[in-house]
Formats: C-alpha cells, structure tokens, sequence
C-alpha cells in the first residue's frame, strides 16, 4: 500500500487557511510514523484521538498576552487552536497507535495490521 491513503480530510482541505503545524509522514514495512513540529505546547495542550478511521490532532497555542509592561511590536507566531485529521487506511491498527512528545515534537507511530505486512515467500 502507498502512503497516499493517509491523507488531509476534506475538513482539513477546506480550513487550508488556518493555522496548521508541519507534519511529516514516513512509512515503513510495519507502518507509519507521523512527526508533527508543535513548539511552545504543553503536551496536555495536545489532544490525539482515532474515531472511525480517521486521526484527528488538534491543540492550542495560547497568544501573549499585551500589558502595561509589553508592547508588541512584531508578533509573527501563530497562536490559536488547530486541528489536523487524516483519513487512516484500512491497514493500520488505530487501537496500536502511540504517541510521544519531546522537544516541541509530537511523534505518532502508526502500525501497520500483520496481515498488511509484506513477508517472504519461499519457491521451492
């Protein structure tokens, strides 16, 4: 199977002026590896969840905050909520799926059901 099934919702397609993070996705012979570039969040900002095959990672960034001690002069940062969902395909098990969070990266890796797997066939 190609990486083409894992694509942006419709959802996502149409919202292509929102704020969405970076992503990345490989794959390999046992499945996916999803690596989304999520600087100055809070790992409980992170929200991940797979719900009738499709993966939906959504989070917020909260914006700072202008004072009487701080004016903004150049503010380029994206702030806000964002949401990102892909459409899984019917090869990856969404009950596998582990994420981890480190250095402003959120990293999921998606694998592939046994059945999927390329294996060696012997000829006799």
């Amino acid at each position: 199977m190609t990486l083409v099934q894992l694509y942006p919702t419709t959802e996502a397609r149409r919202r292509a002026d929102a704020w969405n993070p970076a992503t990345d996705i490989v794959e390999n012979a046992d499945g996916y590896s999803i690596t989304i570039d999520a600087p100055g969040f809070a790992k409980e900002d992170l929200t991940v969840k797979a719900h009738e095959g499709v993966l939906t990672i959504s989070g917020e960034r909260k914006s700072a905050e202008a004072s009487d001690e701080k004016y903004f002069r150049y503010y380029e940062r994206p702030s806000g909520t964002f949401e990102r969902s892909f459409r899984l395909p019917d090869h990856v098990d969404s009950e596998t799926i582990n994420g981890s969070y480190e250095n402003g990266v959120l990293t999921l890796e998606l694998k592939k059901r046994e059945e999927a797997k390329p294996h060696l066939i012997t000829v006799k």
